[in-house]
């Protein structure tokens, strides 16, 4: 039964929305402490009239001692002035030619009594009252006194019950009121999660241009606040590279399409009768095809990067062996440059070495396909940084990139001005798929470029312990 309370109990917590949490918690843990308090106030108010009562009833019975002691007549009258007005009654019960009992000690009273008794505090009920008592026997002059003071418990009774019923008032209030506090804290701790709600539900993909007003306090609330900014910028940047991707692939695509149609048209007018009409026809939508095709496929390609569809496998080989073949290589690269190759060390790195050797060919057909036709050179470098992480530098004699068209060239699609004839064949994607490798090998990249004297690349990717998979020689 207790198990399933506890757990019907804990399950419409977990259920509970976090300000009402925040309320439940605050009161409870102020009413606790309230209660506590009130306990302990009353227990040592409850201690403190006992002790008092005590005190006074023991000072009763010394002061009645004192006047037998010193010979007073014992009346109702002397016994009642002599109590005064303490809310306190009095018995002496006289036992005549009692002879006091042999003192252990030698140090007798000097009225001839035993030595002294400490009376104690007692209760008990008479006539459906509660009474406090104490009593003490003395002997004088042949005589046994047995002295009782009584007191009615009502006094602290009723003083403690009136101090009851005030803190039962006060810890209901204080409940109360620490219900009330909690609300309106948890409102206005919550008041930041609360607009960030409102926020993310008016946030559609046409409008991703609101933000969260982020509170000045360096708390949570703040970070939240910050990250949730970041993330509705990332979403709109992401949107806005998708929008931008699209638009750049329409207008990459429509070109060749109209080729397409085009000659489509011219076939079926005059192509059946022309056979060069028929020979151009064929030849161009196969060019822009292939074209289509390549596009498409480079694509495909960056979109399974950016998804980590690819598998990487990586490994440790020594760079410059790597390099080495792709030079020995690169004569098949159409309209091929003058390759050298310049290397300052011996390099390892642990990488895709497919995906590196990719990377270094995007680069030579760039030099390839950009170069100055009457002379075109290629040179790439091998050395390490400050780091001593390895650096491939590519440098060409080509046309060159301008100062407004170099920030821009890792982006898809992306090509300057001079770069667009027709003549040079190109997706304007063999960059950003260079971009992206370099990004999941952690490495970075920089371009410098001066229109007529060419451009360098600079590679720089992290090093690896010497561990080669490769045989270097």
């Amino acid at each position: 039964m207790l198990k399933t309370m506890k757990n019907n109990f804990s399950v419409w917590f977990k259920r509970m929305p976090i300000g009402k949490k925040i309320t439940y918690l605050y009161a409870s843990i102020f009413a606790v402490a309230l209660i506590l308090t009130s306990i302990f106030v009353l227990m040592n108010l409850s201690y403190y009239y006992r002790d008092n009562s005590k005190k006074e009833l023991t000072n009763t019975i010394k002061d009645i001692e004192e006047f037998i002691l010193s010979g007073g007549d014992v009346t109702v009258e002397n016994i009642s002035a002599l109590i005064g007005d303490k809310n306190i009654e009095a018995r002496i019960i006289i036992n005549s030619g009692v002879e006091p009992p042999a003192a252990t000690n030698p140090k007798m009273d000097p009225g001839g009594g035993a030595p002294e008794e400490k009376p104690g505090l007692r209760s008990y009920d008479f006539m459906g009252e509660r009474y406090l008592y104490s009593e003490k026997t003395i002997h004088y002059n042949n005589n046994s006194y047995m002295i009782q003071a009584f007191r009615l418990y009502e006094y602290e009774s009723n003083t403690l019950k009136t101090f009851a019923f005030l803190f039962v008032g006060v810890n209901v209030l204080g409940v109360i009121s620490a219900y009330l506090i909690g609300v309106l804290i948890s409102r206005k701790f919550l008041k930041p999660v609360t607009d960030i709600t409102e926020t993310a539900g008016k946030i559609s993909i046409s409008d991703l241009n609101l933000r969260i007003d982020v509170p000045e306090a360096d708390d949570e609330i703040r970070t939240l606040a910050l990250t949730f900014n970041d993330m509705i910028k990332r979403l709109e940047n992401s949107f806005e590279s998708q929008k931008q991707f699209i638009s750049d692939a329409s207008h990459e695509l429509r070109t060749p399409i109209s080729v397409i149609q085009g000659y489509a048209n011219l076939i079926s007018r005059w192509g059946k009768s022309d056979p060069s009409v028929l020979e151009e026809a064929i030849n161009s939508i196969k060019t822009e095809t292939e074209y289509m095709s390549g596009m498409i496929n480079q694509m495909l390609y960056l979109a399974r990067g950016e998804k980590k569809e690819h598998e990487v496998k990586k490994t440790v080989f020594l760079l410059n062996d790597l390099i080495a073949d792709i030079v020995k290589d690169g004569e098949a690269i159409e309209n091929a440059t003058d390759v050298t190759f310049e290397e300052n060390g011996r390099f390892y790195i642990y990488a895709d070495e497919n995906l590196i050797k990719q990377l270094i060919y995007i680069f030579l057909e760039n030099a390839a396909k950009y170069g100055k036709p009457e002379n075109k050179k290629t040179l790439i470098r091998l050395y390490e940084d400050k780091d001593e992480n390895p650096v491939i530098e590519i440098s060409d004699n080509g046309i060159g990139i301008s100062e407004e068209d170099l920030p821009r060239i890792f982006e898809r699609f992306y090509r300057g001005d001079k770069s667009r004839n027709k003549e040079i064949p190109g997706t304007g994607l063999g960059l950003s798929i260079a971009k992206w490798i370099i990004d999941t090998h952690e490495g970075k990249i920089e371009a410098k470029s001066k229109i007529g004297e060419g451009t360098t690349f600079k590679i720089t990717l992290p090093k690896a312990t010497p561990r080669p998979s490769r045989n270097d020689g």
